[in-house]
């Protein structure tokens, strides 16, 4: 097996350890965290599917730079390519990313055990959460296109691909924040039911105590 071929399969893995892993943390975080109370599980999973994003960026910069290498041996002119230079930059956002989400998400799992992750939560917190989310999403998805899409070598500026990339952010943002912002008005909406009915239960049985 060629070296270069060799590289090439332990960067798919990569791509596919740190998709994979943010795609399971995003999905246990939702179901036991946004629509179940944060239990000692979901902070158990966040931080092993977080250690296993973590090597899978390993590999992904370790994997990337000998290929670039290898690359621009044969091709000086490899370096030209602006396609190359935005899965760069977005591999930087998606690193700057992953770092903040291990110092700052993680400890508000912590914080919130017994609790869900929006309950109560500011509107610039609900913000900050659905924008380290649709960033986690959309920054790696879009290596995973960008590599399939070879027309775009030599000929599409960095520019445009970083624009079409920030578009996707934003859309994926706004969808998430209308979904978290409208699953935690249900659930206030939910709680301040249950409370009232608990609250008019027990009335009616001091009432009837009351009367006796």
């Amino acid at each position: 097996m060629q070296l270069l071929t060799f590289i090439k399969i332990f960067h798919l893995l990569g791509l596919i350890m740190g998709f994979g892993g943010a795609v399971l943390l995003d999905l246990t975080i939702f179901k036991h965290g946004v629509l179940r109370p944060i239990s000692r599980y979901t902070i158990h999973q966040a931080e092993l599917l977080s250690r296993f994003v973590t090597w899978g960026l390993v590999i992904l910069w370790g994997t990337g730079i000998g290929l670039i290498a290898i690359n621009l041996m044969a091709k000086p002119e490899y370096l030209t390519n602006q396609k190359l230079w935005a899965k760069i930059a977005i591999v930087v956002v998606l690193t700057i990313n992953g770092i903040f989400i291990h110092n700052r998400v993680l400890p508000v799992l912590k914080e919130k055990l017994g609790q869900r992750i929006f309950e109560m939560a500011s509107r610039r917190d609900t913000l900050l959460l659905t924008l380290v989310g649709s960033v986690s999403f959309v920054s790696w998805t879009t290596p995973f296109i960008l590599g399939k899409a070879s027309e775009l070598n030599y000929v599409t500026p960095m520019w445009m691909i970083l624009a079409v990339y920030c578009a996707a952010v934003i859309v994926a943002w706004a969808m998430m924040f209308i979904i978290m912002s409208s699953v935690s008005k249900l659930q206030s909406f939910a709680r301040k039911t249950a409370s009232a009915t608990l609250q008019q239960t027990a009335n009616w049985e001091h009432m009837g105590a009351a009367n006796l």
